[in-house]
Formats: C-alpha cells, sequence, structure tokens
C-alpha cells in the first residue's frame, strides 16, 4: 500500500475562525452599551473614520456578519472542491488531486487569516483606534499572505510528477 507523505489540508481552522469571530461579536456586546452614536462605519486610508452611522446592532456587527459569511463560503468552497475537480478533471486524476490539495491548503490557511483581519478591524474600530497603522498593516500583511500561498500553491502544482523509477 502507497502512502502520501504530504499532509492533509488542514480542515481543523474553520471551527478557531468561526470561534475569533463569535469571541469579537461577545466583545462588541459589551462595548455596544459605551459606543458612541453615530459609530463609525467607514475609514480612509489614514485610518480616521470617514462615514457614521446611527448606532445599531446592524451597523455595529454587520462586518462581523460579512466576515462569518466569507469564512463559510470558504469553508464551503473548501468542502466542494473535490467534486468540482471530478466534473472539470481531464487527462491525469493524480494532476487533479495535486491541484485540489493546493487548493484546499490556500483556502484552510486563508480562513484563519481572514477571521483575525475582520476581528481586528472591528475591535479597533470599536475601540476608536484611529490610525493608519490600525488599517493598512494587518491589511498588507493579509496580501502578502495570501499572495505567498497561491505563489506556494502554483509551485505545488507546476511540478512535474516523479515518474517511476
Amino acid at each position: 500500500m502507497e502512502t502520501d507523505p504530504s499532509p492533509a489540508p488542514r480542515r481543523t481552522w474553520f471551527a478557531p475562525a468561526m470561534a475569533l469571530l463569535l469571541a469579537t461579536a461577545a466583545v462588541g456586546a459589551v462595548l455596544y452599551p459605551g459606543m458612541a452614536d453615530p459609530v463609525p462605519v467607514h475609514w480612509n486610508g489614514a485610518g480616521e473614520p470617514d462615514r457614521f452611522a446611527g448606532k445599531s446592532v446592524p451597523a455595529v456587527f454587520s462586518p462581523l456578519i460579512i466576515g462569518a459569511g466569507v469564512v463559510g463560503f470558504l469553508r464551503l468552497l473548501h468542502r466542494a472542491l473535490p467534486a468540482m475537480a471530478a466534473k472539470g478533471a481531464q487527462g491525469d486524476p493524480a494532476r487533479a488531486e495535486l491541484e485540489v490539495r493546493a487548493g484546499k491548503e490556500v483556502l484552510a490557511a486563508l480562513i484563519p487569516a481572514l477571521a483575525v483581519l475582520f476581528s481586528w478591524l472591528c475591535l479597533t474600530g470599536w475601540l476608536g483606534f484611529t490610525s493608519a497603522w490600525t488599517i493598512w498593516p494587518p491589511v498588507v500583511l493579509l496580501l502578502v499572505f495570501a499572495l505567498w500561498l497561491v505563489v506556494r500553491a502554483i509551485r505545488t502544482v507546476s511540478v512535474p510528477p516523479a515518474g517511476p523509477r
């Protein structure tokens, strides 16, 4: 029996990512009574609020709801990749398996990174931090991380499979 030496794609990041978003919502619920009215809902590139909305549950928590939706969608995509690859598979099944593995690894790593980004942006907004340093470092880090994941996945699927010796 042949075993695959490469590790299986991480599937365990979905629950901690959702737990982080829920924990952030709990912090938001504690901070909610003391939040200013109106609340900032958008920040410019300098980290200064430039749009406001009346203090309401949707205005305060919609970024977390969007974040949970994005995380949930990526998790569904993570689960659906094998079926999608099977429908589009033409030719080498080993190559299709390699491509599915690379795609799943990218999604498995992006899920917690996006949860951290959504939580970070909500917390800094709720706490009233207004500086470019509260917005740009996590966004740039996420972009660099995503680029690194994509390059790694492309390299994984670009390597020709080892032939029989």
